[in-house]
């Protein structure tokens, strides 16, 4: 769609859509009908951290979206950005954008939200000399999604007009800037808030301070987060009093708390227990567009990656149509494409790799090894993330497989999805080790700094319903290999990537981002396996809940009925 000036003027017109945002708030339900005040949502890991801006994962976003708002907000059931706590237009050139705040709003400490808190944030994440911006912490989205830090940055600057008016200065277009505006780990916090804890903020005893519609009370960690509503909250007041998002990493035994009435909801289940819940007047099914995106990832400091015969033969090993039918059920769909269905520059004429394991057999065999591959070599050092050496160049290991710790929202079962790949490589001439890398902080961390010495099992979930949330964020940072992304990257890729987020014509963005992922097919870079239009199992007492594409739903719509 063409980027056009979604703000209407200052004064009334500014009123009254932010009037008509704080509506948007509101599930638009009945009032609760019954006692209960406590929503309790199971999930199988715990949150890595509850400030947003330094971590990556959906369960982290989870509680912070409760706690913290962003200036722009998706509108209900959708990725259309709409203001929630700024109303921003742009210049002609979409090189400004001029924001006026929302007046009247407190963080939960009693700091006044304005335009010095909103400063102080993005200057936060940008600047990497700036007091609050931690070596020890890694602001990946901001780097990702923004272009890079300090004078990478394609902000250039958050200017003060007044108390209530900022203008944000660009290096150049940006489509989705409302869209980025809007996502979880860009919400405000409390400058206050992270002054007082320093490095603590978003642990267990830093907690984290918003002007959501929710209050951070405590974080058992494994166990469970408790938050209490906010009822000074600039939008429509919560319906429910308290929160609890806990802790039960087995899936079978998450379902049995739902059965039992000790939680209300939880994401994502086996296909087995899905079935039960179909069938069961006590429970109610819902799901969550598809927005995501299942992989198989190589690491290319391993040699024998980098030839691309290596790579096709595992992509013809992998049966795909069997792992969706057998761990998604019919939620899910076979991937060709790093992009869902329907985003813009989705490549539907892509062919994807047939499932063929004597093919598979024949291509290591050209490749050298026609006994088949059980072992790997480091094609170069390897460094941590304090530059000790932790593999060698020239050092031989074992094929490692490595499976997510946890079940997630685009990845169901994934110790028994990764069992089910381990069997299709063998079948195709590999001998692969599965590999447990550690619990989810650990696999992502290893995952962050390109020591998932193997191949290794991920996905990714939209934030913001735009094409460059997905292949700019992976592959758009110029020419140097990622290691976050295994050490990949693909310099031609990469700039088409650059010029495809300024365009303002939605036409030309999508054959722009239809070309990267031809390019991502012709190189098998990574294996897409499956989109999840992700169930959501909920007491049939559960009224209100509203499914988000970008995955954080907003508990402050729920309520219980009999």
């Amino acid at each position: 769609m063409k980027r056009k000036t979604v703000f209407t003027g200052f004064g009334l017109l500014i009123v009254l859509s932010m009037l008509l945002a704080a509506c948007a708030k509101t599930g638009g339900e009945a009032p609760a009908t019954t006692t209960k005040d406590t929503f309790i949502f199971g999930r199988g890991a715990d949150s890595v951290q509850l400030d947003p801006s330094i971590v990556t994962d959906g369960e982290s976003f989870r509680v912070t979206g409760q706690i913290l708002d962003s200036l722009y907000m998706f509108d209900k059931g959708s990725t259309t950005p709409v203001p929630a706590l700024a109303e921003c237009k742009a210049n002609e050139d979409a090189t400004v954008w001029s924001c006026k705040l929302r007046e009247g709003v407190k963080f939960h400490d009693g700091t006044d939200f304005n335009a010095d808190a909103v400063i102080f944030n993005f200057e936060r994440w940008r600047f990497t000399t700036h007091p609050y911006h931690f070596a020890s912490q890694v602001f990946e989205y901001y780097e990702a999604m923004w272009g890079g830090f300090d004078d990478a940055s394609i902000i250039t600057e958050v200017k003060k007009i007044d108390d209530y008016n900022i203008q944000f200065v660009l290096s150049s277009p940006m489509a989705p800037f409302l869209a980025n505006l809007a996502m979880d780990m860009f919400a405000i916090s409390s400058p206050t808030a992270i002054q007082k804890a320093g490095e603590a903020y978003g642990t267990p005893t830093g907690g984290c301070v918003g002007t959501g519609p929710y209050k951070f009370v405590s974080w058992e960690e494994g166990t469970e987060i408790k938050l209490v509503a906010n009822e000074d909250y600039w939008g429509e007041k919560p319906k429910v009093k308290n929160v609890i998002i806990r802790v039960i990493p087995d899936d079978s035994a998450r379902f049995l708390a739902l059965q039992a009435g000790d939680i209300d909801a939880l994401e994502q289940a086996v296909v087995e227990d899905l079935a039960t819940a179909e069938n069961d007047p006590k429970l109610q099914v819902i799901t969550r567009p598809g927005l995501n995106t299942s992989y198989l990832a190589f690491n290319f400091k391993i040699k024998e990656f980098q030839d691309i015969r290596v790579r096709e033969a595992v992509a013809h090993a992998i049966d795909k149509e069997g792992l969706i039918k057998n761990f998604f059920g019919k939620y899910g769909t076979v991937a060709k494409n790093l992009l869902p269905p329907g985003l813009l520059g989705y490549n539907d004429k892509i062919e994807d790799w047939k499932y063929d394991p004597e093919l598979s057999k024949s291509l290591l065999a050209e490749a050298g090894f026609p006994n088949g591959l059980s072992e790997v070599t480091i094609a170069e050092d390897v460094t941590d993330a304090d530059g000790n050496v932790v593999y060698k160049a020239g050092q031989v290991i074992p094929l490692r497989l490595y499976y997510m710790p946890v079940t997630r929202f685009y990845f169901p079962a994934a110790k028994e999805v990764g069992e089910g790949i381990a069997a299709n490589l063998t079948a195709a001439g590999f001998k692969v080790e599965l590999y447990l890398e550690g619990d989810w902080p650990t696999y992502l961390g290893s995952r962050r700094n390109g020591l998932l010495m193997g191949l290794y099992l991920l996905g990714w979930g939209g934030d913001n319903g735009d094409p460059d949330n997905f292949t700019g964020y992976f592959f758009g940072s110029g020419t140097q290999p990622i290691k976050r992304e295994g050490w990949y990257q693909n310099a031609e890729l990469a700039a088409l990537l650059q010029k495809a987020v300024t365009l303002p014509d939605p036409a030309e963005r999508a054959k722009l981002y239809s070309q990267a992922e031809q390019i991502m097919h012709d190189e098998v870079m990574r294996i897409w396996l499956g989109h999840n239009n992700t169930p959501l199992i909920l007491s049939a007492k559960v009224k209100g809940y509203i499914t988000q594409p970008v995955g954080a739903e907003n508990f402050e719509y729920v309520y219980f009925s009999d």
